[in-house]
């Protein structure tokens, strides 16, 4: 009886197909990956991270760029809490003027006026007094005086412009909002838009919030002080540029790199523009940063020789590091970093060209380099006759696609996604299991199947054993027997 006919094999399990879809799923994480602005994606941050943290070599020490915190200590000699009055900022800023860097950064962002309560009742006491007359008296005009100069040593604000002007080299940040709100500065502002494509980039804003105007026009320049947070809290790409009613609006540290070196700046915004704007970073190591407490500063006599070597003809960063006082988002592999350190080391990346790409040619290559891993397997597979070789040739492509991927990352500062490989090698080699594991099983269930069509045939005995004698024997003894 022949066995029954076998219908065809329905689409899905079908070797081929499933080998394809193994195939098409690590593909289509590439080139999803490309198009969401390339590497790393949801599952590749943890590698990234590590990455960067661990393999890449830190950015070297700076030498010309020194940090001036206001950190515990500096609050405790202040005997202020935060945030500083603006009196305190202006004796700050001309301490640090009398040192002479070449630029002064502030992470920190004026936009409210402080409290005029006293200065109104100041204004109105002299209003009287000149309107009595007493003022033209020697003993009134003296009193004028007096309460004209504690009102003008009151007047923070004031103080703070008159500060800034005079130093002529203070960068100020802004902040731009992602909801209603802000506005646009005019022309002329020291807050100017960059030439730069702003369609594409990453980091886009309704509006910006920016400092006082008295202090705006004092300072050398400004920037937005905005960076990108991802859904974990960690910091991976560091915006240079912001798209605000279809302008780019610079970064802090955009602004000012171009403000200390304005012959390199097609150069730097060229850098800027890497990834849409918003490059993954090179990350520092932990005392990548010279620091100074703003309470040294302020304690610190005007020709203090160790002052003087910290910050004469240094790029300032001028920032908030007390416990609790700034940004708890981290960097990968670190603890929260303060947002003055991240701009700083966002210009030193930005002046030296060391930013990571992964959009453009980068995202191409992987989607490339995938499709080729992919396509190696496929074809070496049909070459290899047992299961253990075609698991043997995925980890070999799989020790190849890593060690490409770390090299375009290590030396051109490309991040190529890992993971669509590595998921496409795995599908394929599990595919290409099940197909010969079914194989194998109908090929034992054919041969059982043909050796159930033939019965055993019964055992001839040997010459001469009890079988053979008995048989003569009752031969001989037959009835009717002829020879008898």
């Amino acid at each position: 009886m022949s066995p029954p006919a076998r219908g065809p094999l329905p689409l899905l399990s079908s070797p081929a197909v499933l080998r394809g879809l193994g195939a098409g799923v690590g593909l289509l994480l590439a080139v999803g990956s490309a198009v969401m602005g390339g590497a790393p994606g949801l599952g590749e941050r943890a590698l990234y991270d590590f990455a960067v943290s661990r393999l890449l070599s830190p950015l070297p020490t700076t030498a010309d760029l020194v940090l001036v915190e206001v950190d515990d200590r500096a609050l405790a000699a202040l005997g202020e809490r935060w945030p500083l009055s603006r009196a305190t900022w202006a004796r700050a800023f001309q301490a640090l003027a009398a040192q002479r860097p070449s630029a002064v950064v502030v992470d920190v962002l004026f936009d409210q006026p402080e409290s005029r309560d006293a200065l109104d009742l100041g204004e109105d006491v002299l209003e009287r007094l000149r309107a009595s007359g007493l003022a033209n008296l020697p003993e009134g005009s003296k009193l004028v005086s007096e309460l004209e100069a504690r009102m003008h040593a009151q007047d923070g604000d004031a103080r703070l412009a008159e500060t800034f002007s005079g130093m002529g080299t203070v960068v100020l940040g802004s902040m731009a909002l992602t909801d209603e709100g802000g506005s646009i500065p005019h022309e002329g502002d020291t807050l100017a838009p960059v030439a730069l494509p702003s369609a594409g980039l990453r980091l886009k804003a309704k509006g910006l919030t920016t400092n006082l105007a008295p202090l705006r026009m004092t300072a050398w320049g400004s920037g937005t002080l905005n960076v990108l947070v991802d859904a974990d809290g960690v910091i991976r790409r560091y915006p240079y540029a912001v798209e605000v009613g279809g302008r780019a609006w610079p970064s802090l540290a955009l602004a000012t790199a171009l403000r200390l070196w304005p012959e390199r700046s097609e150069a730097l915004l060229r850098v800027a523009s890497t990834d849409d704007g918003a490059p993954l970073m090179r990350l520092p190591s932990p005392d990548w940063l010279p620091r100074v407490s703003l309470a040294d500063v302020l304690l610190a006599k005007p020709s203090s020789v160790g002052l003087d070597l910290a910050l004469r003809d240094k790029a300032v960063f001028v920032g908030v590091t007390a416990t609790g006082l700034h940004g708890q988002s981290t960097l990968p592999g670190q603890l929260a970093v303060p947002g003055v350190e991240i701009h700083a080391f966002a210009m030193d990346n930005l002046r030296s060209g060391r930013v990571l790409r992964s959009s453009g040619r980068a995202a191409l290559t992987g989607v490339l380099e995938t499709a080729l891993v992919l396509a190696l397997l496929l074809w070496r597979r049909g070459r290899a006759r047992t299961m253990g070789a075609v698991v043997g040739q995925a980890a070999l492509l799989l020790v190849a696609h890593t060690a490409f991927v770390g090299w375009l990352l290590a030396d051109i500062g490309w991040v190529v996604p890992l993971l669509p490989g590595v998921v496409g090698l795995a599908l394929v080699t599990l595919a290409e299991s099940v197909a010969r594991t079914e194989d194998l099983q109908r090929q034992r269930g054919a041969l059982k199947r043909l050796f159930g069509r033939f019965p055993s045939e019964p055992s001839v005995p040997p010459p001469g054993g009890p079988n053979a004698a008995g048989g003569e024997e009752s031969s001989r003894s037959l009835p009717g027997d002829s020879r008898r």
